[in-house]
């Protein structure tokens, strides 16, 4: 008897541990899609600021020049933003990958995983470019077309290379996310209806090129409307936050 007794007691620990574990995890996963919706909007904010400014158009290296010469410190801040966004959105997705754990199948998880890690390092990468104002301007400084030509090349990378690499795969990871937490009930279905009416940025991504290379003009509402699901997308990730921080409190 004091054997099953024993065996019990242990059982019960472990049992008490793996829960206040998950707990945990869930707090940090919830905690770090809050941090990284907050961060988004700080980007999207500060991408906005140029036309605000009186900068209107952002592909032309003089006036974007000019506007870096005369606030030199938003491109940093923007560069802090993008790093946290980056970081929080490993531990984000690691932690839904375990909400979805009792229901979805290893290997969508493991998949859906790695397009977060991916979404993550373009991230990173657009704020590494976002941070280097500092060289740009110094190139600038020596020579003027130098400096224009290593601005278009940052643009290229960043706003139209690395930015969109993360959005594209950003977008999958919560139509996927959200099918997989409908799928599962792991998730409330209004975050996962949310998650898809955000994931239609996906479709816009790969409509637009396709239309362009028939040559048939994008109608300015797509446009728009592919930007507007920017924001909509974060907000997306402060509704995911907040689900996984109540999560942690009810399951507690």
């Amino acid at each position: 008897m004091s054997a099953i007794s024993e065996h019990d007691r242990r059982t019960a620990s472990a049992k008490a541990s793996a829960e206040t574990t998950n707990r945990a995890a869930l707090r940090a996963g919830g905690t770090a899609a809050v941090v990284a919706g907050l961060g988004g909007i700080t980007w999207f904010t500060l991408e906005l600021l140029p036309p605000v400014l009186g900068f209107d158009d952002t592909d032309d290296p003089a006036a974007s020049l000019d506007y870096l010469r005369q606030y030199p410190q938003l491109y940093p801040v923007a560069g802090v933003a993008l790093f946290t966004m980056a970081i929080a959105f490993v531990v984000a997705s690691f932690a839904v990958s375990d909400v979805l754990a009792p229901r979805t199948s290893s290997i969508t998880r493991r998949s859906l995983s790695a397009l977060g890690l991916m979404s993550a390092t373009f991230l990173f990468m657009h704020g590494v470019l976002r941070s280097s104002v500092g060289p740009l301007l110094y190139i600038d400084g020596i020579n003027s077309r130098w400096g224009e030509s290593a601005y278009v090349s940052i643009q290229m990378l960043g706003t139209h290379g690395f930015a969109q690499a993360s959005l594209l795969t950003l977008s999958v990871w919560v139509v996927g996310i959200s099918v997989a937490g409908a799928r599962s009930h792991a998730l409330p279905i209004w975050i996962c209806v949310l998650g898809v009416v955000t994931g239609l940025r996906l479709v816009m991504l790969i409509a637009g090129p396709l239309l362009t290379a028939t040559n048939i003009d994008l109608p300015e509402v797509i446009w728009l409307s592919s930007v507007a699901l920017i924001p909509l997308g974060m907000l997306w990730w402060l509704g995911l936050g907040i689900v996984l921080l109540v999560k942690s409190h009810r399951d507690g």
